[in-house]
């Protein structure tokens, strides 16, 4: 747990960006822009969303819960991450009952977190989070000859479709990867070959960067060591979500 600072709250609430409940208080949501790298990757959404509970509770910021037998508190993420995958700018979105110094909420949140989850600010939300349309990954692929791979990559992805076989609950299928990544850059040297990725990711439905390396598997049978990192949410126009 991380050392923080104490939340002094107003009395008032402004009524801007605000719901009422049955028992008549005046709801602020705001969104929290959070990280979750290093070892944290490898925790589930569920457990994300526990540890997220638990730091809100001994944060004593005044989060609304939900009503109803089973109250709690009322939490609500744009795009989980895959396991195993890194994100530098999450989002999750959560109500407060009081007027409140967001910047020293985030502080106070954050101090409730382990290391490798750090809130990064919070603030009013501008867009729902269906306005989410791509994300950006950052992936860094282990080579021996990273350059060779450069250029393999390149010859996958100049095809006219990349087949791969997608798995899902209602068993597999065949899945066209092509239209829903584009390779924004790639840079090879010092046994990596690190790639920057934009690829399809809505409520609608989301396409795992893991596919990538699917294909490279198919294409020229290689397996290289992966990290995954999703470093922004966009717009359908490209834009930063807000």
């Amino acid at each position: 747990m991380k050392a923080g600072p104490r939340l002094t709250v107003g009395k008032s609430a402004r009524a801007a960006g605000r719901h009422v409940s049955k028992e008549g208080y005046a709801l602020k949501s705001v969104r929290v822009w959070f990280s979750k790298t290093g070892p944290a990757r490898y925790i589930s959404h569920l457990d994300l969303t526990r540890c997220m509970g638990r730091a809100l509770k001994l944060s004593r910021l005044p989060v609304w819960y939900t009503e109803g037998f089973n109250p709690h508190i009322y939490m609500t993420f744009a795009m989980p991450l895959s396991l195993g995958v890194s994100g530098l700018r999450e989002c999750m979105d959560i109500r407060l009952t009081e007027d409140t110094d967001l910047a020293q909420a985030a502080q106070i949140l954050d101090a409730q977190l382990p290391e490798d989850i750090s809130v990064l600010e919070i603030f009013e939300p501008e867009l729902g989070f269906d306005a989410v349309a791509y994300a950006e990954y950052e992936i860094s692929l282990d080579s021996e000859e990273p350059e060779a791979l450069a250029d393999i990559l390149e010859e996958l992805m100049a095809q006219d479709t990349v087949i791969v076989m997608k798995h899902g609950k209602k068993g597999d299928k065949e899945f066209d990867i092509k239209p829903h990544f584009t390779l924004l850059d790639k840079q090879a040297g010092h046994g990596l070959l690190k790639i920057k990725l934009r690829a399809s990711c809505s409520q609608a439905g989301s396409v795992n960067p893991s596919l990538l390396l699917e294909a490279l598997k198919s294409y020229k049978n290689l397996e290289p060591y992966a990290e995954i990192t999703r470093s922004r949410l966009l717009t359908k126009d490209f834009f930063d979500m807000k």
